[in-house]
């Protein structure tokens, strides 16, 4: 089967994983960079107590490698449903928030801990599992649902919550999440839920077992930790942010719009460059992009140019990260463990955030700069993506089942 005959074919995996990933989690990076603002305005919560909810991503290391471990073991479409009934759950609940800035911490824990079954983790098992020659393109399709729909919604969510509130913007987010999901879980294919019983007798030690072993896993996630530093900044907090160093308004709607773009763009490119490319190489250069994003935006360089610039560093890093991750995990692991893995990686880029997020609260107790922040976070992804390169030197992981193997292994 040819490169592009391969998108033609597997259509509809490819149309669940995009739309059920453009109703899920990763979706919050764009409508609370555009809801931020409303609700400081609205409740007076200081900076410093806001950026604190970021530290609710730690709670993906809890909730995404048990959910992605069911997936290999139960089919997407049972664990993506709680998610896609749970989301809208939780904007509902935004709605409704009375003042208490606990409230929104409430809803941010459940959102993490329900919205994690929408996450590439567990949808992009449909593409891995779909798709071979065309693997990094196809990813960067389904990946960029979110991108895509934030890039469009983004300057109608803000006019709808400027023209008729930010309680009504949290409902038209609720109920296009809702409409988008069950799309997705319709679209699923079938054989999807097939052969539950194979997926069931795989031995869950031996699988840990040899993830455990294996340097290629080790170095993944040294990466991910190094280089998700600044995650804290580009979701509830890139309003904010980018409102110290540009026009406040219009101007920040647009460069939240500008960062949705180049997450797409980031996406196709990293996608067709995985493809035909050294992956390590390309994890590289996309890991560490944000470095470049955070030191300009830190620098004393603010004009306008500089700053789309910036974003669209940001933008871009965001988009190829999954896309990366998701292709290094299915060539290097083999499908039989895919989310397993894929999981426990973007969990530490959960627990990665976090801390970011709690570093930054820390700083803006004495200064309300973002500047200092942003040039810990850009070193530290510097640093991170050059970890990638040593990927070269290991061969892949054989699976505590090779028998079952869906991939062979690539050095």
């Amino acid at each position: 089967m040819g490169y592009l005959s391969e998108l033609r074919t597997n259509w509809q995996p490819l149309a669940a994983a995009t739309a059920g990933l453009s109703a899920g989690l990763s979706l919050n990076a764009y409508t609370n960079g555009v809801m931020g603002p409303h609700f400081l305005q609205a409740f007076h919560w200081s900076r410093s107590a806001f950026v604190l909810s970021g530290v609710i991503a730690l709670l993906t290391f809890v909730f995404l490698p048990v959910f992605g471990r069911l997936t290999d073991l139960l089919g997407v479409r049972r664990v993506a449903v709680i998610g896609v009934v749970g989301l809208p759950a939780c904007w509902i609940a935004y709605a409704a928030m009375t003042g208490p800035i606990w409230q929104y911490f409430a809803i941010n824990v459940a959102s993490v801990a329900l919205g994690v079954t929408t996450t590439p983790a567990i949808y992009s098992r449909i593409v891995a599992t779909s798709f071979d020659k065309a693997r990094g393109l196809a990813l960067a399709v389904a990946i960029s649902g979110p991108p895509l729909l934030g890039a469009i919604g983004t300057p109608a969510l803000d006019a709808v919550s400027r023209a008729y509130g930010w309680r009504i913007g949290c409902l038209a987010v609720a109920a296009t999440i809702a409409v988008v999901g069950a799309v997705a879980l319709a679209l699923i294919p079938r054989r999807e839920d097939d052969a539950d019983d194979v997926r069931r007798e795989r031995k869950t030690r031996a699988d840990y077992s040899a993830i455990g072993r294996s340097p290629v896993f080790w170095i993944m996630l040294s990466g991910v930790l190094l280089c998700n530093l600044y995650h804290t900044v580009t979701t509830a907090q890139l309003g904010v942010m980018l409102g110290d160093s540009a026009a406040p308004g219009e101007a920040v709607a647009l460069l939240i719009s500008i960062f949705a773009v180049a997450v797409v763009v980031g996406r196709f490119v990293c996608g067709f460059a995985l493809d035909r490319l050294p992956p390590h190489l390309v994890a590289t250069v996309a890991m560490g992009l944000p470095g470049v994003g955070c030191l300009l935006i830190a620098s004393p360089l603010n004009g306008v140019a500089v700053l789309v610039i910036a974003v669209c560093c940001l933008g871009a890093a965001w988009g190829a990260e999954g896309d990366v991750i998701a292709y290094l995990v299915a060539r290097r692991f083999g499908l039989e463990i895919y989310s397993t893995v894929l999981s426990l990686l973007s969990a530490a880029i959960g627990v990665s955030s976090a801390l970011g997020a709690f570093i930054l609260s820390r700083m803006l107790t004495g200064t309300q700069s973002f500047d200092g922040f942003l040039t810990l976070a850009g070193g530290a992804a510097l640093a991170g993506g050059m970890l990638f390169v040593l990927l070269s030197r290991h061969r892949a992981v054989e699976p505590a089942s090779p028998e079952t193997r869906a991939d062979a292994p690539l050095t």
